[in-house]
């Protein structure tokens, strides 16, 4: 047999296989799709609170590529003039090889690969018009052979008006991974450069915004885990007012089940804090919300989702609104909520400060009925509270000497005296009324509460026992001015 003839059996050969495998491939999948699709809207539904879902429309199947349509459906009342509905093209071509990637010069392998795009229709010519022209949104998807969905999608950069709301955002990227049984979902964007919003006579700018997130699915459902979102400049600024701007800005957020409980834990870290160009320097927050029963927190989210706030209408809602927080908080006082703020602290040009505090309640034997808002159930279902404050008396003028700033006060001496003024009368008032120590510049104070203590010992200040009502009297003469 001449090499003619053998490398035309290799070629015939590996066409027939690159051929049945591209069949079998894409009888897989609309099913495949089909249970990703379930699988997306019941992820949407919990973690996005219904406000968008997808539906198949119609799938074509060839033998080396199908096409897909679906609708997605967009819930946002706030910004009315975004379309409730879209349609997604969607070409999928079938594993195990890429055509069009190894055109690219890449070797992609898989169950199949499918590009996305906006459908362009009188629903979606505004975006296609905001994005002068260009696909406003695009999508990349590769289903590996072990069934995790690897997404990459940008959103051009728009110019347009959405109701109340002028956007000029620069374009973002958004790169997904989600494993076959949607039990894990990992994701990370960016933005880079300048983008403007205005929304109801309020600026806001925002420059490199990146973020990611990780998150795993509880026994429960829920999905749990750490996200973070990073803004090198935020500023705000409304209409005949002070313009808030600020460097650096980062939230951190942890999740996780405990229990049957869930923990949550935000951090803000404001790296630096202008208002009218006085400098208010950086603070740092972490607050943590311990034992938070899940089903208050999901009928909470269920509550507040079914409202369909718009700026027309939040004054409206806001008795709706207070109402269904107090029936969260005080089932979540029940079962036992802990509060720590671990710390707050905050660091101006000459001065520093921190403060760290915690609460435990457990209101579970209180009378069926009482709420949050009746004061005997708060005072019955504290039992436990730390607090520890240190600040430099130098923060203490900085503050307040920059908010004379920003005040209307020109002279800068004049409002660095206002800060020193105050600075000294706040560390008097906590040596004369007890309550505080001053130290080389710095006031300190420790407070503890016991509920389990007799009611002479409930009170631990700076390591002095004492009663809730000695506590009150300090309290008092701090007030008033009058020593103890």
């Amino acid at each position: 047999m001449s090499k003619a003839a053998i490398v035309a059996g290799v070629v015939i050969a590996a066409g027939a296989v690159w051929t049945g495998s591209s069949w079998y491939l894409g009888t897989q999948i609309q099913e495949r799709l089909d249970d990703y699709l379930v699988k997306t809207n019941d992820y949407l539904k919990k973690e996005g609170e219904g406000r968008i879902s997808v539906e198949a429309v119609s799938y074509d199947k060839g033998v080396f590529s199908s096409d897909a349509v679906y609708t997605v459906n967009m819930t946002f009342p706030e910004m009315s003039a975004l379309p409730q509905e879209v349609l997604l093209n969607s070409h999928i071509e079938h594993g195990p090889i890429s055509l069009s990637a190894l055109l690219r010069g890449e070797f992609v392998t898989g169950y199949a690969t499918a590009s996305t795009t906006l459908v362009n229709d009188e629903k979606t010519k505004p975006l296609y018009d905001a994005a002068g022209g260009k696909e406003p949104y695009a999508q990349s998807d590769r289903i590996d052979f072990s069934g995790n969905v690897h997404s990459i999608a940008k959103l051009e950069a728009l110019d347009a008006t959405f109701g109340k709301t002028v956007v000029k955002s620069q374009p973002v990227t958004a790169t997904t991974f989600v494993n076959k049984d949607f039990t894990k979902v990992d994701m990370t964007f960016d933005m880079p450069g300048a983008t403007q919003l205005n929304y109801a006579d309020v600026d806001f700018s925002l420059e490199n915004v990146t973020g990611q997130g990780s998150s795993s699915k509880t026994a429960s459902g829920l999905f749990v885990g750490p996200a973070v979102l990073n803004i090198g400049r935020l500023e705000i600024k409304r209409k005949n007012d002070k313009t808030l701007s600020i460097a650096d800005f980062k939230v951190d957020v942890k999740t996780e089940e405990v229990d049957d409980f869930l923990n949550l834990n935000v951090g803000y870290d404001l790296g630096n804090i202008l208002v009218n160009d006085v400098d208010f320097g950086a603070i740092k927050l972490n607050v943590a919300f311990d034992h938070l029963d899940r089903q208050a927190v999901e009928k909470f989210r269920q509550q507040a989702g079914s409202l369909n706030l718009t700026p027309e209408n939040i004054e409206q809602q806001g008795e709706q609104i207070e109402q269904y927080y107090a029936e969260l908080f005080t089932t979540l006082i029940r079962q036992k909520l802990q509060v720590r703020v671990s710390p707050f602290s905050w660091k101006t040009v000459n001065g520093e400060g921190s403060l760290e505090a915690s609460a435990n309640f457990d209101g579970a034997g209180q009378p069926e009925g009482q709420t949050m808002e009746d004061s005997q159930f708060l005072a019955e279902s504290l039992k436990k509270v730390q607090f520890a404050l240190k600040a430099d008396t130098h923060l203490i003028r900085d503050v307040v000497s920059g908010s004379a700033q920003v005040s209307g006060v020109k002279d800068k001496e004049a409002a660095d005296k206002k800060g020193d003024d105050l600075a000294s009368m706040a560390g008097l008032m906590a040596q004369m009324s007890g309550l505080g120590k001053l130290e080389n510049d710095v006031i300190s104070s420790d407070i503890a509460y016991d509920s389990a203590m007799k009611p002479e010992e409930q009170i631990t200040l700076n390591a002095e026992k004492m009663s809730l009502q000695e506590l009150a009297a300090k309290a008092g003469s701090a007030v008033s001015g009058t020593p103890r």
